[in-house]
């Protein structure tokens, strides 16, 4: 990410007007019964930490990064109002590197850096599972994003082959594209 980017969504955090989302995504609560009660994960790109707290209320030890410090200091502050524990690091995931073999659960929602995908696979631990939901090439008929800001059909299924995909939706509705994925690493 560019400096303009954390000053961005520096901005976004610390507007007054902003209303923070507390809750976690939808995907992730529809798709929590492949949740363990425990492990470790990571949630990049995790903005005010809402998912993180979320998979930390469940036994997870979490790990949220973000390149903003105004939203982390939010999810610290949301995960003490929600009485849980997060880990929050403020890093620009240009420079962040996923440590191998280190996560049970990898969270990435609404954040599309295609040079991740081999670091999210190797991230992961044998039985581990990413939980992945961004806007797809449909969403650019809604909006003004770059082609490569959104994935392409079936990319999920594509960057996560030779894993068990347990759970994929492709959606258009409501002027919103995305596809979603849960998938689970292969054990040894």
């Amino acid at each position: 990410m560019s400096i303009k980017d954390k000053e961005k969504w520096n901005k976004k955090y610390r507007d007054p007007e902003h209303t923070p989302s507390t809750e976690p995504v939808e995907w992730l609560t529809e798709q929590s019964a492949y949740l363990a009660s425990s492990g470790r994960a990571l949630d990049l790109a995790m903005g005010e930490g809402r998912n993180a707290i979320f998979v930390a209320q469940r036994g997870y030890d979490a790990l949220g990064v973000d390149v903003s410090e105004a939203g982390v200091q939010k999810a610290r502050d949301l995960a003490e109002a929600k009485q849980t524990t997060i880990t929050a690091v403020c890093a620009d995931l240009d420079d962040y590197r996923i440590e191998k073999n280190a996560f049970d659960l990898i969270l990435c929602f609404y954040f599309l850096d295609r040079r991740l995908f081999p670091e999210i696979r190797e991230g992961l631990r044998p039985g581990g599972l990413i939980y992945f939901e961004t806007f797809n090439a449909g969403h650019l008929k809604y909006t003004s994003f770059k082609k490569e800001w959104v994935l392409g059909d079936h990319e999920l299924i594509r960057e996560f082959m030779g894993f068990k995909i347990l759970k994929y939706r492709e959606v258009d509705r409501d002027e919103k594209s995305y596809s979603s994925l849960v998938a689970q690493k292969e054990s040894d």
